[in-house]
């Protein structure tokens, strides 16, 4: 089971509102195509879903309209991935998690048997970054596609988890580092421009808390990954 996600950076142009980047989405279904592997797809929400975060304030309060706008224009985004898979003959199982996943006990949870299924017919779930209920604090917050990576990985006991971004890996004090862990993190430059769910820094500490092995690399490197070869920067924890 490989477990892949796709940064917003990566497939959106963050810096125009709603701007996907046609050419590399359908570069990313080719390379599915071609590969076929047993494969669970998450995708960020770009320039598709923060900016309504930041307009409606979302990461601090609950505004449903904000919220609605969200869902609905990652959902967009969401079609957009699919619809370039079915052009290249994959079959992508779209799930949001708008309607599927919530968050409570201060846990992700979501309905395991719908993934099983969609991968047992052949389908690829397709997921992203979303607005997600959290009973916790009894309103909607942001769930984005790094933590449902890491959680799905988890679950379901991932072979390979990749994080395929706009950058060949992770830069330590400028210089691209075949391996990063704990003790890295610290080198790791601040990202620069709207990201409301972290930059890089923040990517490499979630993954090394979650106690999951993955690489970060470059969404050109995603049919390397695939066929297993090594790519850009793998995050690991020191046994």
């Amino acid at each position: 089971m490989i477990v892949v996600k796709v940064g917003g950076s990566a497939i959106t142009d963050k810096s125009s509102f709603r701007k996907p980047k046609i050419d590399v989405i359908d570069c990313i279904a080719r390379d599915i195509a071609e590969v076929s592997p047993r494969l669970i797809l998450i995708h960020g929400a770009g320039s598709f879903g923060h900016p309504f975060v930041v307009r409606y304030g979302l990461k601090e309060f609950e505004d449903l309209d904000g919220v609605i706008e969200a869902h609905m224009s990652c959902k967009d985004l969401n079609i957009l991935v699919c619809r370039a898979m079915i052009n290249h003959g994959v079959r992508p199982f779209p799930i949001h998690p708008f309607s599927t996943f919530k968050i409570e006990g201060g846990r992700i949870k979501f309905d395991r048997g719908l993934i099983l299924s969609s991968l047992r017919k052949g389908f690829v779930p397709v997921l992203h970054g979303d607005m997600v209920f959290n009973s916790d604090v009894n309103r909607f917050v942001v769930l984005s596609g790094d933590d449902i990576t890491l959680e799905i990985a988890k679950v379901f006991r991932a072979d390979k988890v990749g994080f395929a971004t706009d950058v060949d890996g992770v830069y330590l004090n400028g210089k691209l580092s075949d391996v990063v862990t704990l003790k890295d993190l610290d080198k790791i430059g601040l990202s620069s421009g709207i990201d409301v769910t972290g930059g890089m820094r923040s990517k490499v500490e979630k993954i090394l808390r979650s106690g999951v092995e993955a690489r970060i690399f470059n969404v050109s490197n995603l049919k390397e990954f695939l066929m297993c070869r090594n790519v850009g920067t793998l995050v690991k924890l020191l046994k």
